[in-house]
C-alpha cells in the first residue's frame, strides 16, 4: 500500500512536471507565432476612420465627435481586425491586386482590402506601401458547406464593417451611455403599479417574497438581460418640455453614487417616449418596445415553484399520495424522460400525469407560475370542504383547483396559490381523470 502511494505520488510529479516543461511550453510557442504574424493589436488602436466615419477610442470607448459609438459593433470589428494574420510580403504594384481597394485607417495610417488570392485561400493587404498576403484567423459569422469560400466569407464580414455609414454605427443600448452604472440598488417605479427594490449585490428584493418562494437565483443576472434590451432611436436636447406625462422611473444607486433614469411621455398627441437624467441634463427619444424594464412587476423576479427549492430533491422512484373524496392512491413517479408512473390498485394514464407534473414540478414551459397570490385563511376552509384533488410530494400539501382559463396549484403547507392560464379547457384535475 506504501509502495503505491510513493508510485502514485511520482506520478503527480512526473504529469506537473510535463505541463510545465511541455504543455506550457507548447502554449508559449503558440502564443509567440500568433503574435509574430499578427498584424493589428487592439492595444495599440487609438483611432479609426474609413468613409465619412472617424472615431476615436476614450476611456475605454468609441466616440465619432461627441456621439457614442456602438460598443457591439466595435467588438466584433476589432476582433475582425486583430485577427489579420500575415502570411507573407510581395512586391509588385498596388494596382494588379487592388482591382476594386476598400480603404480605411488606423492611426492615421493608410490601409486597403484588396482582391483575394489566386487560390481563394487569402486576400491581399496593403499597409502604407507594403503589400501582404493575409488571413482573418477563427471562425466565420456565416456557416457554408463550400470550404473555398471560408476566407472569401470572412474577408465579406470584415468589409460589411467598412461600408457602414456614420448613422449606422452610433450605440443604441442606453446602459452603454454609463460605463460606471451603480448596481448595487435599483428602485423601480410605474405610474399605478407598485414600487419595488431590487439589492442586486445580495439578490434580494423589497417586498421580499411569499413564505416558499424565492427570488431568482441570478437576480443581477436577470436584471441584466432585460436591461440590454432598453433601446434609444436618439439623443435629443434635453428639456423640460419632454416632461408631459410621467410613466416611471428607475433609480440605480451604491455607496458611492446615484443615477435616475426618469421615463416621460413627450405629448398628449404622439406615441413618443424620452428617458431624461436630470442630473446630467441627457435625454433620448426611446424605442417604445424596449421599455418593459419600467413596467415589470416585482414577481417578475420570483422564482414562482409550486414546490419551493429547499424541497425540492433529485430521485429515480418516489411515491406521491393522490386523494380526493373517498378516493386514494399511491403512485410512484419514475424519473425518466418522459417520467413513468406505477400503481399497484388504478389504472393510469400516462400522459395526463405527465401533462399534470409539468405544472407540479414546473417542467418545460411551464418553468413558472404566471403569477403567486396569498391563500386566505377562509379560502383554505372552503376549498377544504370542497371535492379537489389533492397530493402529498415532497412534504407538500396541494391542491389542484381549477377555474375557467386558469389552474390554479395551492401549496396547502406554504399557504399560497400558483396560477397558471390554460389554453386547454380540457385539462384534467379530478382523481378519475387520471386513474381509473
Amino acid at each position: 500500500m506504501k509502495k503505491n502511494l510513493t508510485l502514485f505520488g511520482f506520478l503527480i510529479i512526473l504529469l506537473t512536471a510535463t505541463y510545465f516543461f511541455q504543455e506550457k511550453r507548447t502554449l508559449q510557442h503558440r502564443e509567440e507565432e500568433h503574435a509574430k504574424h499578427q498584424l493589428i493589436k487592439e492595444s495599440d488602436i487609438a483611432s479609426l476612420a474609413w468613409g465619412e466615419v472617424e472615431i476615436v477610442k476614450k476611456n475605454d470607448q468609441w466616440l465619432m465627435g461627441e456621439k457614442l459609438v456602438s460598443h457591439n459593433l466595435m467588438t466584433q470589428f476589432l476582433k475582425k481586425l486583430t485577427s489579420l494574420k500575415m502570411i507573407k510580403t510581395v512586391d509588385g504594384e498596388i494596382k494588379n491586386y487592388f482591382s476594386s481597394p476598400l480603404s480605411f485607417k488606423i492611426n492615421g495610417i493608410n490601409w486597403q482590402l484588396g482582391d483575394m488570392t489566386l487560390d481563394r485561400q487569402g486576400f491581399y493587404l496593403s499597409q502604407g506601401d507594403k503589400i501582404i498576403v493575409a488571413v482573418i484567423e477563427g471562425a466565420s459569422g456565416e456557416i457554408t458547406d463550400d470550404e473555398s469560400k471560408i476566407e472569401e466569407i470572412k474577408l465579406e464580414d470584415l468589409k460589411t464593417v467598412l461600408l457602414k455609414k456614420a448613422d449606422d454605427i452610433y450605440e443604441n443600448q442606453l446602459f452603454r451611455f454609463y460605463p460606471s452604472l451603480p448596481f448595487g440598488k435599483v428602485l423601480i417605479e410605474a405610474e399605478g403599479r407598485p414600487g419595488y427594490e431590487l439589492d442586486l449585490k445580495r439578490n434580494k428584493i423589497n417586498p421580499a417574497p411569499l413564505k416558499g418562494i424565492n427570488v431568482h437565483d441570478h437576480l443581477k443576472e436577470k436584471f441584466n438581460s432585460i436591461l440590454t434590451q432598453v433601446n434609444l432611436k436618439k439623443e435629443v436636447p434635453y428639456s423640460e418640455k419632454l416632461k408631459a406625462s410621467p410613466l416611471g422611473k428607475i433609480i440605480f444607486s451604491d455607496d458611492k453614487d446615484q443615477v435616475t433614469w426618469e421615463l416621460w411621455l413627450g405629448s398628449s398627441g404622439s406615441a413618443d417616449s424620452y428617458i431624461l437624467d436630470t442630473k446630467l441634463k441627457k435625454a433620448w427619444l426611446m424605442v417604445g418596445g424596449t421599455l418593459k424594464i419600467f413596467f415589470l412587476h416585482f414577481q417578475d423576479y420570483w422564482d414562482k415553484k409550486v414546490i419551493p427549492q429547499d424541497d425540492f430533491k433529485t430521485f429515480d422512484r418516489m411515491d406521491v399520495r393522490f386523494f380526493q373524496d373517498d378516493l386514494e392512491a399511491k403512485v410512484t413517479v419514475i424519473n425518466r424522460q418522459p417520467l413513468d408512473f406505477e400503481c399497484s390498485n388504478f389504472k393510469v394514464d400516462i400522459n395526463k400525469l405527465n401533462t399534470l407534473f409539468m405544472y407540479l414540478f414546473n417542467l418545460a414551459e411551464k418553468d413558472q407560475a404566471d403569477r403567486i397570490s396569498q391563500l386566505a385563511s377562509s379560502e383554505k376552509k372552503q376549498l377544504l370542504t370542497e371535492s379537489h384533488l389533492r397530493l402529498e410530494i415532497f412534504g407538500q400539501d396541494l391542491l389542484l383547483w381549477r377555474k375557467a382559463e386558469e389552474l390554479i396549484v395551492v401549496n396547502l403547507t406554504q399557504g399560497f396559490k400558483a396560477h397558471f392560464l390554460l389554453k386547454d379547457e380540457t385539462f384534467p384535475t379530478h382523481f378519475r381523470d387520471m386513474l381509473k
